[in-house]
């Protein structure tokens, strides 16, 4: 919504949706490395800090470059913390023998960052009708402040480096990039994750979708809020009631048609 009340074509917030997506995925390899090379805290806590400069200069500076380098930076931030929080927590519970408890641990913590997206999309709607989109980005870099806190007190009695011997960044992807070029699969598998992560960045059209409809501003959020929820109950259902998909599907399609 910020971006096309700043002016903005829908092809022009597509492009910055690329960006955004060609960022993280071309961080993904150099990242592992650095979790490797440097404190895996550390990275925790410059994630939160590059994403929240993004939004920063999005809610002060709204313009396509600020936008483009708020989502480069977002891109950055998401590498680094891709991977390194599961690897950070895996060892730490290794180390006093408590790895069986990784995956409830995990899944709790998944949850509660859920339940923090409901709450936020619930808030929104009154922040975004008294304060506008400064406020919103406001709040958003003090949340991401709050999580670089939040990531100074994680435990790591891990030596960053190891032994020294890892490779370099650049013999890493060289690397990576000549299997791509050997392996089919490797290549097919690239293809696929990549037409994924185009696919999941559909749902960042919603707010204009729900906007298209006329519907007040401020209601934007509440509405956006039931999509988040209907994720967060296909998710929990994964795996169960198998036979409801294709009636769901159905019932999801007609409302689609019906609602234009």
């Amino acid at each position: 919504m910020l971006f096309a009340d700043t002016g903005l074509s829908p092809a022009a917030i597509s492009s910055l949706f690329v960006i955004w997506s060609v960022t993280a995925f071309g961080f993904e390899v150099p990242s592992g490395l650095w979790a490797d090379l440097f404190s895996r805290r550390l990275l925790l806590v410059a994630s939160p800090l590059l994403a929240g400069a993004g939004f920063g200069l999005w809610a002060f500076f709204p313009s396509y470059p600020a936008f483009a380098a708020g989502f480069v930076l977002w891109g950055v931030g998401s590498a680094l913390r891709s991977g390194t929080t599961q690897a950070l927590v895996y060892e730490e519970l290794e180390r006093v023998g408590a790895t069986g408890v990784y995956a409830r641990l995990f899944g709790r913590s998944e949850s509660v960052s859920l339940l923090a997206v409901v709450a936020a999309s619930a808030v929104a709607s009154p922040v975004l009708a008294v304060g506008g989109y400064r406020a919103l980005g406001a709040a958003s870099v003090a949340a991401c402040a709050a999580c670089a806190v939040a990531g100074c007190f994680l435990p790591e009695t891990r030596v960053p480096g190891g032994d020294g011997q890892e490779p370099s960044p650049g013999s890493v992807v060289r690397e990576g990039w000549a299997q791509v070029r050997r392996e089919p699969a490797v290549r097919w598998a690239l293809v696929l994750v990549t037409v994924l992560e185009g696919v999941t960045s559909l749902d960042e059209y919603v707010p204009l979708l729900v906007r298209s409809t006329g519907v007040a501003e401020a209601s934007v959020p509440l509405l956006v809020l039931v999509v988040t929820v209907g994720d967060a109950v296909g998710g929990w259902l994964a795996g169960r009631g198998a036979a409801w998909l294709a009636p769901v599907l159905a019932v999801g399609g007609g409302a689609w048609r019906w609602g234009r």
